[in-house]
């Protein structure tokens, strides 16, 4: 892995001059998964900042009830743990590889210093930290007032936007996904996260391909997100 490179793409640098890239690729490492591999627990001490380089992460927090709701899913060149970090606190989320995944990393003794050196970086934090602010907020909203149709249409919508390329049957979600994850990503059962996906194939609005998504009907899903 070409460190020098990540300083360059990554949001979280955007901003450091070509004077400053060796000095900050010196202060990262990297770390290789394999699918379904835990990178932190809820909980765990916040011993570093992480950047998603190859692959998809997802973001977990554990309910009562003992089941796991997806709070967020991460590509490359998006970073996490970030929040703990920044303020010592333990880990709020548990974080999952949903595929072979690259990522790099800073210590916390790193990056805090870094944020220091370079407080133009701090902005990148700034505003992943507003960005995870709304959808959470988003989230939380939809939980309570949608119904499971509209959440999941809207679910498979963003995920389009973030991981989505043109495919000659529509827009092809390049990552995967299982009606588990589905589920957990809408606060609802595979049971329930089946039958709407069978409904949404059966009215010619969804299909599946080697393991892929694609939405064949993006209007409709979005007249349903959005609750026409």
């Amino acid at each position: 892995m070409d460190k020098v490179q990540v300083v360059k793409t990554a949001p979280l640098f955007v901003g450091l001059t070509e004077h400053d890239w060796e000095s900050v690729a010196n202060l990262l490492n990297e770390r290789c998964y394999p699918k379904d591999a835990y990178i932190f627990f809820e909980g765990d001490p916040p011993e570093a900042i992480f950047i998603v380089w190859v692959g998809q992460i997802k973001l977990m927090r554990h309910s009562e009830e003992g089941r796991d709701i997806v709070v967020e899913v991460l590509g490359p060149g998006r970073m996490f743990g970030e929040m703990a970090v920044f303020d010592g606190t333990p880990y709020s989320s548990t974080a999952q590889t949903m595929e072979p995944t690259a990522l790099v990393y800073i210590s916390r003794h790193d990056y805090l210093e870094m944020l220091q050196r370079y407080p133009v970086t701090s902005l990148a934090v700034i505003a992943e930290l507003t960005r995870r602010l709304r959808s959470a907020m988003d989230l939380v909203r939809s939980l309570a007032v949608e119904r499971v149709e509209q959440r999941i249409a809207r679910l498979l919508l963003k995920l389009a936007a973030a991981n989505g390329r043109h495919g000659e049957d529509g827009m092809v979600i390049e990552m995967p996904l299982t009606r588990q994850d589905i589920a957990d990503m809408t606060g609802t059962t595979v049971e329930t996260a089946i039958r709407v996906l069978s409904r949404f194939r059966r009215m010619g609005w969804v299909t599946t391909r080697r393991g892929r998504v694609i939405l064949t009907e993006l209007q409709a899903l979005r007249d349903l997100a959005s609750g026409r």
